[in-house]
């Protein structure tokens, strides 16, 4: 923030009377020196005074800023903001308790209930781009978005609206603290992260006191035409329950040049030889009528023998999952994961 400074001018006094005595005049001399020596005084005061930081108030708060590294660079941001815009990143924000006035949501988004409580206005629609015609009418003075939701041109229309700073969400653990910053919610950030950990620590220990720390896993998406299979890099579930990657991973990981997971064939069924499959249909941004279309598609594929001789399907081992969290990234959206995750091996509710 930048700060101005005021320059003071001494007056000039002119004219005194000729007719006055010399004692008089030397006298009212005497005073004017006072007077032009206090005033000197007063206005050095004043301009140090000017180069001080002003005590932060109420009413000069909202104009303080803080510089914010992001995905697209270096922003200035407002350090307390009152109104965001938020596309992408709703979890993070969520559990933040952020000012939110606007966010990407739809009919069937696992984050709808929570942010229809806050009276936060949503999208509506499941095109994954930020409108910039309803971010502009949400009147924000921060707008945060996914960055693989943009690319520069359209992160360069979005700054016209308002400050922005765009985050990865797979990292969310790093970028909720960074969006943390901008919010001046540095120690929410922390409990949040902590709470988690906490959280993620009793469900390690409820899955092995069950199971113990033998079990394998594997998840997938089937679907009618081919098989997705998830690798250890895309998701937690293969480090952070006691439980092991089932062997047919590494087996899939030489065919695949990703590291998140391989598209391969229904044929390969029969390698899976885990303990536990947790089995998603659809994507996190699909309609609800989508998801439901490829959940029906379940039945058929269940039919299928390939299928039949998995042993975690013999053993009724098998956990249809809902892809609205499983394909989402943030504290929210992983708490819910832990939730299923113990609740299918447990038995719990």
């Amino acid at each position: 923030m930048h700060q101005t400074e005021k320059a003071s001018r001494a007056g000039k006094r002119e004219g005194l009377s000729q007719t006055r005595t010399r004692g008089l005049g030397l006298l009212i001399l005497i005073c004017l020196a006072v007077i032009v020596s206090a005033c000197g005084k007063q206005a050095s005061t004043n301009s140090s005074n000017t180069n001080e930081k002003p005590a932060a108030t109420a009413s000069n708060e909202g104009t303080q800023t803080i510089l914010i590294k992001h995905a697209f660079g270096e922003t200035e941001v407002p350090s307390h903001p009152k109104r965001v815009a938020v596309f992408g990143l709703e979890d993070i924000m969520l559990s933040l308790e952020a000012p939110m006035v606007y966010a990407y949501g739809f009919k069937g988004y696992y984050l709808e209930e929570q942010l229809k409580q806050q009276n936060v206005k949503l999208s509506n629609d499941t095109n994954y781009e930020p409108s910039n015609e309803e971010i502009l009418a949400s009147q924000p003075d921060l707008i945060i978005v996914q960055q693989y939701a943009i690319d520069q041109s359209k992160y360069e229309a979005l700054s016209k609206i308002a400050p922005t700073i765009a985050f990865a969400p797979s990292d969310w653990r790093s970028s909720i603290v960074e969006i943390s910053k901008a919010l001046g919610k540095e120690d929410k950030a922390q409990e949040v992260i902590k709470a988690h950990d906490e959280k993620l620590e009793q469900a390690k220990k409820a899955v092995t006191d069950a199971v113990g720390t033998d079990k394998t896993v594997v998840y997938m998406r089937p679907s009618e035409k081919d098989l997705q299979v998830f690798f250890p890099s895309f998701s937690f579930i293969y480090t952070a329950f006691g439980l092991n990657p089932d062997a047919s991973i590494a087996e899939l990981q030489k065919e695949s040049p990703d590291d998140w997971g391989i598209d391969t064939s229904l044929e390969k069924l029969p390698i899976i030889t885990a303990d536990y499959i947790f089995a998603i249909y659809g994507g996190s941004l699909d309609t609800e009528e989508t998801v439901q279309k490829e959940l029906d598609s379940s039945a058929a594929i269940e039919k299928l023998q390939v299928w039949k001789v998995m042993p975690a399907v013999k053993a009724n081992h098998v956990f249809k999952v809902s892809p609205r969290h499983w394909m989402s990234s943030g504290p929210i959206a992983e708490s819910r994961q832990i939730e299923d995750v113990v609740a299918a091996v447990t038995g719990s509710k």
